[in-house]
Parts: C-alpha cells; structure tokens; sequence
C-alpha cells in the first residue's frame, strides 16, 4: 500500500407508457438505424460511444458531472482503431419509465461502449439491453452490486461502497495513530451496515484489539435530535467517529456535536462526503477535524493522467474551477472504453475465423461466430464481445482517478483517497488500494 503525505490524502419492474412521437422514433431507430448503421459507420469512419445520463430531470446536475469527464476525455483523445470518436447521448430524464426507452433508443444506434448513468434505479434498468444486446457498459458514480451481479456486460469504474471502510480504518489507524472509534448511522438505514461492519473488523484487525470499537449508536431521523449519540461518544471515549450518513445529516450532527462540546475528535465518512456545499461548510469550521473516502483529489497526483487532466479541466472550465470525482472518473471510463475497444481491435484483426468455429460444439454457432468475426474485420469496429473480454482483462490502468484493475471481473480495484480537512483547511494523508481478501502490504 502506498501512502502520500502532501496537502490532501490522498428489479425491476419496468412499465413505459409511450407517447406518439416516441413510437415514432423507436420505430425508426429499429427499422432504419439498425440496418444502415454499420455500413454508416463503416463510410464514414466512425466508432460510437453511448452516453446514457439523465440530461434533464432531478439528476441534471449530477448526470452534467460526468458528461463533463466523457467530453473532456473525448475532446483530448477523439481516435481509437484508425476511427473518429462519436458520442450518442441518451435523455433517461432521471426517471425509471423514461429510462426504458431511453436505452432502447441508444441501444438501436449500436453504439461500441455504453457509459453512465448516475442514479442506480435507471442504471439498473439499462442491464437487461446492454447485456441482451451484448454492449458492454460502464457505470462511473453507481455502485449497487445488482448492477454488475449476473450481468458481465455492465462494468463499475469506481470502488465498492463496503472497501471505504477498509480505507478509513487504515486511515485512522496508520497515519493518524488512532486506536478507538465510535460507529454512527441513521436508525433503520441498513445500507450503512455492510461498510461499518468492513470498517470496524478492519480496525480491529489492524490494533489487535475486538475492544476498539468503543461505542455503536443510531441516530433518529424523524425528531432530528441526536443529542443521545453525542453523549454517548462522549462517554465511550472515541478518538474517532466513522459516521456513516450523509452530508445533509453530518452537517446537522456537527452542529449539534459543536454545541455540546464535541469537537476534539476525528470524523470520517464516506465520498458522499465529497459535496462542494458540504466540503464548503466544513472548512468554515475552524473546529472540526474531517475526512472521507474519494476518487480524485486535485492535490494527489496518483499517476501522470491525473496531472493531464486537472491541467485539462481547468483549461477548459476555468484555472479557479476543481472537478468532481464524478468527473474525473467519467473521464476515466472513456479512456477505458477507448483501450478496450483499441485492443479488441487489435485481437479482432489478428484472429483467424476459421479458430473460431473450432471453440463451439454446434455449427449454426460457430457459424455466427465467424460470420460476426469477419463482419467486425470488415468494418473496423470489434464486436462487443471481444470489448467485453478485453475491458475485463484491462490491469493497472493508468486513468487520472488512479490504477484502475478489472482482473477478469467487471468490478473495479483501485485507489482511495482519503481527503482531510482539519481547522478550516485541507491538512494531509495517504491514498491506498483495498482488496479483497488481501492483506495491508506496504505499509
């Protein structure tokens, strides 16, 4: 594990009422778009990139974070495999019934890769059309395991939830020289279990000591109270408080904390935590001592991309604008996307159909099979089969969030940051990578 000192550590049921004009153009996506679109691309040299984000609807904002990435990494690298990069987008207006059509509609434009989309409801109804389609797609913000689970088409570019709490442990413990902590979450929120389970077995393990974790609270959601928790993390004695809620209710709970006296302590969280109102308050607190997990931070330069494109960003959006981790790792799934597609190409142009058919026990397969092949050598552009394989092989990708390692999965390893801001200003702390079943290795 490496560690860096520096300014900041770093289903559905889906009913779609169609309206008239929709039925037109899922008409002429099905009838028109599919049976010319190959030779299209072909002529004109094109490779498609689907954009699926909510363009308009309550997401708007948050689905803009990571276009901003794709069209920024597409602006600097818009060639892959002797092609042009076109990027198709896809409205899912931030709602499941839209969503249906939505991927239905981006799926007939047989776009190579599919990207996106924030907010896990119209992301997991995109996986029954990518992977009936056989269009691998890569999700940047969302990280319900249904996503991925028994759908090899559908990748995750950023970390599992639960692995947070393995870095904040580690955090915690090897760079802050704490021993003890107090877990909080809101009552009935059972999501927030899984991590602060991973956190406090991690704790334990790293102090040698089943006793560090010195106090478990919940916090009641309707009163807004959270006096009893605040007492009782005074009483337990925690140096520490891994608050597993969200930054609407830390702000709250700070508050609340200051005004009882409860400031000489460590609160970490989540990147929920990674919230430019949230982040604001915060370092207008001159007594709160703050960390949390993320993906990108502009002070921790994890590979030379990292540096490409902060100096990217800021040349396009302006030198006092600092990007999201959405953004950064929009930015990043493009890339991957692009190397996939690049070495798949490579792999398509190499392969002799008739090796094909000696893999498939039936001939009407391998007769697709090799029909497929010979298409894709045709035109240029590799089936999404040999895409899908070559994302999951991709290792130690270089992309400005970090190494990103999909190791035969479609579940990402790599980097998290740990940002910490402490007496109104961003004080210091490490990055590291967490993997399953392994052991802290360079400490």
């Amino acid at each position: 594990m490496k560690k860096k000192f520096g300014i900041v550590i770093c289903m559905l049921l889906t009913v779609s009422l169609i309206t008239g004009c929709t039925t037109f153009n899922n008409f002429k996506n099905a009838f028109f778009t599919d049976k010319t679109s190959e030779i299209a691309d072909e002529e004109s040299g094109v490779i498609k990139i689907g954009v699926y984000e909510p363009l308009t609807g309550e997401y708007k904002t948050q689905g803009n974070e990571e276009i901003m990435g794709i069209e920024l990494a597409h602006q600097l690298y818009p060639e892959v495999a002797g092609k042009k990069v076109e990027l198709v987008y896809a409205d899912n207006q931030s709602e499941m019934n839209a969503a249906e059509t939505a991927i239905q509609e981006l799926v007939a434009q047989k776009p190579s890769v599919i990207l996106g989309s924030y907010g896990e409801t119209v992301t997991l109804v995109a996986g029954d059309a990518v992977k009936a389609n056989n269009i691998p797609a890569i999700s940047i913000t969302s990280t319900n395991p249904l996503i991925t689970i028994n759908n090899e088409y559908y990748f995750c570019a950023t970390f599992a939830e639960t692995k947070q709490g393995d870095a904040l442990a580690d955090f915690i413990y090897s760079d802050q020289n704490i021993s003890s902590a107090a877990t909080v979450k809101l009552k009935g929120d059972d999501t927030a279990t899984p991590i602060i389970k991973r956190f406090s077995n991690r704790l334990k393990t790293l102090t040698e000591n089943n006793d560090c974790i010195v106090g478990e609270f919940e916090l009641e959601a309707v009163s807004g109270d959270y006096s009893a928790a605040i007492e009782g993390i005074k009483e337990s004695g925690a140096e520490s408080v891994f608050l597993a809620v969200s930054p609407k209710v830390a702000e709250e709970f700070f508050k609340q904390a200051e005004k009882a006296g409860l400031t000489d302590i460590l609160y970490v969280g989540t990147k929920a935590w990674s919230d430019t109102e949230f982040i604001s308050f915060v370092e207008s607190q001159e007594n709160l001592d703050v960390a949390y997990a993320t993906d990108f931070s502009s002070d921790v330069k994890v590979t030379e991309m990292s540096e490409k494109f902060l100096k990217a960003y800021k040349e396009k959006y302006g030198e006092d604008k600092e990007p999201s981790d959405a953004t950064a790792v929009a930015f990043d799934a493009y890339l991957m996307a692009l190397e996939a597609i690049q070495n798949a190409y490579e792999t398509t142009m190499s392969t002799d159909s008739e090796t094909i058919v000696e893999e498939y026990d039936t001939t009407p397969a391998a007769k697709g099979a090799a029909e497929e092949l010979e298409q894709a050598q045709k035109t240029g552009i590799p089936s999404g089969k040999y895409i899908r394989q070559a994302l999951a092989e991709l290792t130690d990708f270089e992309g400005a969030s970090g190494a990103i390692s999909f190791g035969g999965t479609n579940e990402a390893t790599k980097n998290i940051i740990v940002t910490h801001i402490k007496n109104g200003g961003v004080s210091g702390g490490f990055d590291t990578i967490i993997e399953d079943g392994s052991e802290d290795k360079d400490r």
